[in-house]
């Protein structure tokens, strides 16, 4: 897939309908999440952050996005694959304006080079109570990544054609810092397994992008 799919994308995302929670629900670990109500259910001291789904062309390219692997640490997503973002701070307008100077932070994007294209649904992750307010944009040039020391171990490729194979989509063993050995639905790229929100995001953003195309 080349950058021409992002001109398609744009302008069909009006007429596309949002596939929303249900999709999500298909990559949900039933022994965290389980149900739609799970996901509603909100404490009033949830903790609210944003995340970024970043598309753009690589050195060859490729239409591609960025995950990130977390730094190993004393938490609950030490180590975790994830989209860069994080918790909102008082100076950010909007949780737009918190995903994009995390992008910053995290990855080093500069957010004068990216475009929204869409909102994809919030969720509610109980291990680390935050509420996630997801959002799917691009650039038009392969951004130079710079990994933030401390909080980002790398920045991980992928190519969005990986993203729609069948074969991505597998079932496998995880563990993590709050429950034993489970079995999940991931996505697999490679050598990286991306479960838990991550996932639930990217299995809603595949949707809106496999209507597109």
């Amino acid at each position: 897939m080349s950058l021409d799919y992002i001109a398609q994308l744009t302008s069909k995302i009006e007429e596309i309908p949002k596939p929303g929670l249900a999709a999500q629900l298909k990559m949900a670990p039933p022994q965290r999440f389980g149900t739609k109500e799970t996901l509603l259910k909100v404490p009033k001291n949830v903790k609210r952050a944003a995340v970024m789904m970043l598309l753009y062309p690589n050195r060859e390219k490729k239409l591609c996005f960025c995950l990130i692997q977390r730094t190993t640490y004393n938490g609950k997503h030490s180590g975790q694959i994830s989209f860069p973002g994080g918790k909102r701070e008082e100076e950010d307008i909007d949780f737009w304006a918190t995903a994009l100077r995390e992008s910053q932070e995290e990855v080093g994007v500069n957010p004068e080079k990216v475009q929204l294209i869409t909102t994809l649904s919030s969720t509610y992750i109980p291990p680390s109570n935050f509420y996630v307010y997801p959002y799917l944009a691009y650039t038009n040039q392969c951004p130079d990544f710079v990994a933030e020391e401390g909080e980002v171990d790398h920045v991980i490729e992928v190519p969005l054609a990986d993203l729609l194979k069948e074969s991505a989509i597998q079932d496998g063993p995880i563990t993590a810092s709050y429950t034993s050995e489970v079995i999940v639905p991931m996505f697999v790229f490679g050598t990286y397994r991306v479960w838990g929100a991550t996932a639930m995001i990217l299995s809603e953003a595949r949707e809106i992008i496999r209507l597109a195309k």
